[in-house]
């Protein structure tokens, strides 16, 4: 099939571009740190739903919203205007992302089976706003680039800034807006704080996001040379079902359905961990946000030291494999009575040390998998004749947003497994429900973690199978068919 269609170059980018775009992705750091570390616990702790129902409630919202990632996808790759097909999206989705976001964070004084209802509508309309506009910003990256290590590269920015936006918002969570007060002595408890917090992270959006498009708008928003063909639906189908069929693809996202999955469960347990399992003082839980962002600078350091000196695909195994050595290892240790103790001066700066490097090292394995997803396109463009960025990113999304609301339900299933008792205040657990909940958490952590090194270990694409494809494609349009 020809492959006469518009392949980026492979510049090397001005760090502006890079910047800018990478900021974008801090308004998806502040939703996604939001959803995965006080969303369930605000519901549950705070307002006295059950935990369990909480994390089914934020799987169905998920479930509802795979109609809505599909379609962001197959239409923004269709969208023919002069500002390009990717940055109408982007600009429309701001507000309704921000509104949505602040409603979730202000629910109405209602009983309890109301606050399930309302929990489902804002979460669905949260994560469907997030698609219109995540999905679009993903897939600038390679229009931007074509370049094997610079896209690598706008990754780093990316992860950065989605983390940098998380961690600010989780710092100022629990240093400014959940602390103790005279009404709410335990600061995780203060109902009032997650208002402030709605409001925050809604401005961190709007500003975030406009940003990103503002800063790429003049390098790729432009009116395509032609029109683009629209099939009848059935063709449709078909043919997206083709394209995603290609197995790089599969292998990425059977690994990212897996690493998010973890990631979900990881961050909705970490709150109840340390306010419990580890009864961290208020101090605690702001070291526990500052070696977060610690370790992601060491992966962008990491990365941008290892782009091109080693395989995507090398990179990720190895950091992957010692980052859950690094993650497992406090609670073997606990377990095995060799870790501090609760009140010891060595517990904080120990725990956090291990939580640094295992985090640090797990956010640079999913930087080089996320750069992967880019060199697809023109795997699958060498196949097909088409670009078709929109499609693989809102598959690639709506699998990450899938696996992070199943990791969400995981840890539901673990607070109610374990036996973990509603608003329960620190001290006051029980021993044996802590080192169920913590025994729960290792195991599933380990087994996942493990699986989806497997998995990507077996991903296809190298370096020099990707400059072939440039060089092959970059003639093809060059000369004609």
């Amino acid at each position: 099939m020809s492959a006469r269609v518009a392949l980026p170059a492979a510049a090397r980018l001005p760090l502006r571009i890079k910047l800018g775009n990478g900021i974008g992705s801090a308004a998806y750091g502040v939703k996604d740190n939001g959803f995965s570390v006080l969303l369930l616990l605000f519901y549950s702790q705070v307002l006295g739903l059950e935990a369990g129902l909480v994390g089914l409630i934020l799987l169905v919202a998920l479930l509802l919203d795979a109609m809505v990632d599909p379609l962001v996808g197959y239409w923004s790759d269709k969208t023919h205007s002069k500002w390009g097909k990717r940055h109408p999206w982007m600009y429309a989705a701001i507000l309704p992302m921000a509104g949505a976001w602040l409603m979730l964070w202000h629910p109405p004084s209602a009983d309890s089976d109301w606050l399930y209802g309302y929990l489902l509508l804002f979460a669905f309309l949260m994560r469907a706003a997030v698609s219109c506009y995540e999905i679009p910003a993903l897939s600038v990256v390679p229009g931007l680039t074509s370049d094997y290590d610079e896209r690598t590269s706008l990754t780093r920015w990316r992860f950065m800034f989605a983390w940098m936006g998380g961690l600010a918002m989780l710092m100022l969570a629990f240093g400014v807006f959940l602390v103790p007060s005279v009404r709410y002595p335990v600061g995780q408890l203060n109902i009032d704080g997650y208002g402030y917090y709605g409001w925050t992270g809604a401005g961190v959006m709007v500003i975030a996001a406009l940003v990103a498009a503002l800063t790429t708008h003049r390098r790729i928003a432009r009116l395509d040379s032609s029109p683009p063909v629209h099939l009848p639906l059935r063709e449709t189908v078909r043919k997206m079902a083709r394209t995603l069929a290609n197995r790089a693809f599969l292998i990425l996202l059977a690994t990212t359905l897996l690493n998010s999955i973890n990631a979900g469960m990881a961050f909705s347990t970490a709150t109840y961990l340390l306010t419990y399992f580890w009864e961290m003082p208020q101090a605690g839980f702001l070291a526990y946000s500052v070696s977060l962002f610690i370790g992601v600078l060491g992966a962008f350091l990491l990365v941008g030291f290892l782009q091109s000196r080693i395989e995507k695909k090398t990179g990720a195994v190895v950091c992957a494999l010692i980052s859950i050595v690094f993650g497992v290892a406090p609670y073997l240790l606990r377990f095995a009575d060799l870790f501090p103790a609760n009140n010891q001066p060595a517990l904080i700066p120990l725990l956090f040390t291990l939580v640094t490097i295992s985090n640090g090292l797990a956010v640079a394995a999913g930087m080089l998998i996320q750069s992967m997803a880019a060199d697809i396109i023109e795997a699958s463009q060498e196949h097909t004749g088409e670009r078709t960025e929109g499609l693989f990113f809102s598959a690639y999304f709506f699998t990450q947003k899938c696996a992070t609301g199943i990791g969400i339900f995981l840890a539901g299933m673990i607070v109610s497994l374990s036996g973990f008792p509603a608003k329960a205040r620190p001290g006051e657990v029980s021993p044996v429900v802590l080192d169920h909940f913590a025994l729960y958490f290792v195991v599933v952590l380990a087994v996942i973690s493990l699986a989806a090194t497997a998995m990507i270990s077996r991903y296809p694409i190298t370096r020099a199978d990707h400059d072939r494809r440039i060089a092959k494609l970059s003639g093809a349009i060059e000369h004609g068919p």
